[in-house]
């Protein structure tokens, strides 16, 4: 072996010990924030996750002084909070005791899935929204790839009973399968859906009517854009921003992106990772499938999401639970990027964020 190939050899040994080292470094790092999360000293500072149970796929409606979250499962358990970084268990969204009699009226099915008694329905990604006073939440019920819809569902307000109201999308051989439809209220005051088709590798916008109850009528789905899941849009300045989210959900590797455009049904760039996870061993990992951005009383815009955080609920089986965590967003330059606790550009999950004040 010449003296350059023992040189080589040496060079890349030291290089693993050091990358080595620095992976320690960051997960004893990543350890000690766990810890610290526990007892948050700084009341101006919040820590990530924000809730110490499973969210996935959560959507956030605010109600008076509350905010109220709902997320995907069986189910579908509402918590509140005053503060977006306190969270409470308020109700569950459905009385019924399983899937198949989610109203508990003994009226199997009732949201006409067509699921046999063998199949399981699942309940994902409510989002809720106050349309006309009532409180209308949207819901996709997946029974298999062939076997895929959107519903709606309203009640006269949070402590009311929710009643099926309609089916939005039924899968079909060109879309089959309608997935997380997310709410969007433009300035006009027009009412749409946007949701995703994960199969056809599509992400769809369509005006809703105005009590959001059914499409306009006269209404067509508008292309977005495509192969992204749990797509929402928040308008600013004028520019539409649709935030969506790529990868496996119960992957390290799940990535936020953003895709823009300034005219609502056409024109959106092609979607670029905003938020990644620092490493793929990192604690906190995965974040993705936001939902709302909501301001605080100084201006301050926070979004709420899912991600990772490996120790802090025991996992089943070979899924990864998914706790909330907030992230804030700043006009940099007159674009919104997503910031540290100190206002700092970041592309990955934090620990840290400075505490919204409402």
């Amino acid at each position: 072996m010449s003296n350059t190939s023992r040189y080589f050899i040496l060079l890349l040994l030291c290089l693993g010990s050091v990358v080595a080292k620095a992976q320690d470094e960051r997960i004893i790092a990543d350890k000690a924030m766990l810890e610290m999360r526990k007892n948050m000293p700084d009341k101006t500072i919040a820590m990530n996750p924000v809730t110490d149970f499973d969210c996935p796929d959560p959507s956030v409606v605010k109600i008076g002084d509350w905010f109220y979250l709902f997320g995907t499962g069986f189910p579908i358990k509402i918590y509140r909070s005053r503060d977006l970084c306190n969270w409470a268990f308020y109700r569950d969204m459905f009385p019924g005791p399983n899937p198949h009699d989610p109203f508990g009226d003994g009226k199997l099915d009732p949201m006409h899935t067509g699921a046999t008694s063998k199949q399981n329905i699942h309940f994902w990604a409510p989002s809720p929204a106050i349309i006309k006073g009532k409180v209308v939440v949207y819901l996709t019920l997946f029974v298999s790839m062939e076997n895929d819809r959107q519903v709606v569902l309203v009640a006269d307000n949070i402590d009311s009973p929710f009643r099926y109201a309609n089916t939005l999308n039924i899968g079909t051989p060109e879309h089959p399968t309608p997935q997380d439809g997310q709410y969007f209220r433009d300035d006009d005051g027009k009412h749409y859906l946007v949701y995703g088709d994960v199969n056809s590798k599509g992400n769809y916008i369509r005006e809703l009517a105005k009590d959001g109850l059914s499409y306009a009528k006269g209404s067509e789905p508008h292309y977005i854009t495509t192969d992204y899941e749990g797509g929402y849009i928040f308008k600013y300045k004028g520019t539409y921003y649709y935030y969506c989210s790529k990868n496996n959900y119960n992957n390290p590797s799940y990535t936020l992106c953003l895709s823009t455009s300034r005219n609502l049904q056409s024109g959106w760039s092609e979607p670029v990772p905003v938020l990644t996870s620092e490493s793929s061993d990192a604690i906190l990992n995965g974040a993705g499938h936001n939902g709302e951005i909501i301001t605080d009383r100084t201006g301050r815009m926070f979004m709420v999401m899912h991600a990772h955080c490996e120790g802090l609920i025991p996992l089943r089986g070979t899924y990864h639970p998914r706790p909330v965590i907030l992230m804030e967003l700043k006009d940099i330059d007159g674009r919104l990027v997503f910031v540290d606790h100190k206002g700092n550009p970041t592309k990955h999950p934090c620990w840290m964020i400075s505490r919204p004040q409402f």
